[in-house]
């Protein structure tokens, strides 16, 4: 297979500051931004939605032999 790294700390931050995710409607709260030092594809969202934090992640596997 491969390795990936994900860094948890904006998804941290971002719902940390929001306190009470049930609290607030459907909304994005927070970015992680694609850059080079990451294995992310494309930017990734961070949203409150049905009362839930959530992130999709779509990331590069490093480190694959095949």
């Amino acid at each position: 297979m491969g390795e990936a790294e994900i860094d948890i700390q904006p998804l941290l931050t971002s719902a940390m500051a929001f306190g009470d995710p049930e609290m607030f409607a459907n909304m994005q709260i927070g970015k992680w931004l694609k850059s080079d030092d990451n294995a992310l594809i494309e930017d990734s969202i961070i949203n409150i939605i049905d009362g839930k934090v959530r992130q999709n992640i779509l990331l590069k596997l490093q480190n694959v032999e095949s």
